[in-house]
């Protein structure tokens, strides 16, 4: 059983591999080629943890992931696991794959996807929100895949030395939701900080934060402005996302609402204003895991 360090994930999974690698999940998932119950989600005071079984005709994954808000004062993502991949035919074991990485690059290219989907490849000014390895990742996969003019950084803390080192603007959020045509929210916060008020028209904005019924990322103007509403999965987000349920109970949400994997296999258009809702779905890291595996030297 091989074990993959998380450099041999950044080099195995390039933007082009890995953007590639979730076009081909939420295709395998909306045409129903994919068994994965809802997954298990145990919460210890601020910690949150879930177990996310998933099988294709690839692999037969497990995956424990956990959001430890404590561990960014110890110098530790505050999203980590590990993922157990196995043969989906024998069960035998072929890799374990660093949790925190793998999480991070699915996410960020499935963030990409939709920015494709929704505006293209070509992005005059994108933003994000957050300064952790959520934003530094989809920091480098749009780099790698997206054409941009100019990338914006806003966060509490530490988007200066995050802005510094991948030669990204730093701003204050207000100028970020401004500015950008294109935004990504990566953050911990459980109150909005997405202002639908402050952003340009024709905005797509992805949050892949706030994922219990109590969080949020967008305010209400957001979703009242939205179009379309993008997810991930409409079955997830109807049980952890906050930002969907509250906006969805309170009758703000008027905009068509449909699942990523619909866009991509049937070719749909997105019309804009959009907003992408990503949970997390436990096919992402079966294929993440598939193409990793297959791609490292």
């Amino acid at each position: 059983m091989r074990v993959l360090t998380d450099q041999e994930l950044v080099q195995a999974l390039t933007p082009e591999k890995a953007v590639s690698a979730m076009r081909e999940a939420f295709s395998l998932l909306f045409r129903g080629e994919v068994h994965s119950p809802q997954r298990t989600v145990m919460t210890f005071g601020e910690d949150w943890w879930g177990v996310m079984p998933c099988r294709t005709k690839y692999l037969f994954t497990v995956k424990v992931v956990a959001v430890i808000p404590g561990n960014k004062s110890l110098g530790l993502p505050a999203v980590n696991g590990s993922v157990l991949a196995m043969s989906p035919d024998t069960a035998e074991p072929i890799a374990i794959l660093p949790g925190a990485t793998l999480t991070a690059i699915r996410t960020a290219a499935t963030s990409v996807l939709s920015t494709e989907l929704a505006f293209g490849r070509k992005v005059d000014v994108l933003g994000v929100i957050g300064a952790g390895q959520e934003a530094e990742f989809h920091i480098r996969i749009a780099r790698g895949y997206l054409s941009t003019s100019r990338i914006l950084v806003s966060a509490r803390r530490s988007h200066l030395e995050l802005s510094k080192r991948l030669e990204v603007e730093a701003v204050d959020l207000d100028s970020l939701l401004k500015e950008s045509d294109v935004i990504f929210a990566t953050t911990s916060s459980s109150s909005p900080v997405v202002k639908g008020s402050l952003l340009k028209e024709g905005f797509h904005v992805v949050s892949i934060g706030a994922h219990t019924p109590e969080a949020r990322e967008l305010d209400d103007e957001t979703g009242k402005r939205a179009r379309t509403f993008i997810v991930d999965s409409l079955q997830a987000v109807s049980s952890e996302s906050g930002d969907y349920i509250q906006m969805s109970e309170s009758g703000v949400l008027k905009a068509r609402v449909l699942e990523l994997g619909e866009v991509v296999e049937r070719g749909l258009k997105v019309e804009r204003p959009s907003i992408f809702k990503s949970v997390g779905v436990s096919v992402q890291d079966n294929l993440a895991s598939y193409y990793a595996i297959k791609n490292a030297i």
